[in-house]
């Protein structure tokens, strides 16, 4: 009898309201001032590489996710350093799957000059997956709460 309920037991679905357990590599930044100021001597950052993936809706806990990776550099000669400043993402055109963009300055780890921004969201079905075209500005922020130079990046990618 214990058998056949282990039996029954491992061959249900796992619930569908169970977590998936990846979590993006991004915190808020926390900065000292409510208002941002304009900095123009603030460089934007370098952007390597910016890539989205879409959920695919399979039946494992994390299939739904929806990926944006977005890979920087600092630039040289800045008078911060990357682990020092945090980033502020802003939608210039197109509209992003809801909760894709974080409302706050972010940062995330560091290695030399590089890092690395990692969103997640709660992507749809594919079959009712639109093409995503965004574009994006990228800014640094400062703790005392300035705000340097805009680097633009595009976003594209099919539908499902």
């Amino acid at each position: 009898m214990k058998l056949l309920y282990l039996m029954l037991l491992c061959a249900m679905p796992a619930p569908a309201a169970a977590a998936c357990m990846f979590t993006s590599n991004v915190t808020p930044f926390q900065a000292d001032a409510p208002a941002l100021v304009d900095n123009a001597q603030i460089p934007a950052p370098e952007i390597e590489i910016a890539s989205l993936t879409r959920g695919i809706g399979g039946g494992a806990t994390c299939d739904a996710l929806g990926f944006l990776s977005v890979q920087l550099k600092w630039p040289r000669g800045s008078d911060y350093s990357l682990d020092e400043i945090g980033f502020e993402y802003r939608l210039v055109s197109g509209q992003a799957p809801e909760g894709l963009l974080p409302a706050v300055a972010v940062a995330s780890p560091v290695s030399g000059r590089k890092a690395e921004h990692q969103f997640t969201w709660q992507d749809v079905p594919t079959s009712q997956q639109m093409p995503v075209h965004l574009e994006l500005e990228v800014r640094a922020v400062t703790r005392d709460r300035q705000r340097g130079a805009p680097a633009r990046v595009r976003i594209d990618s099919p539908g499902g």
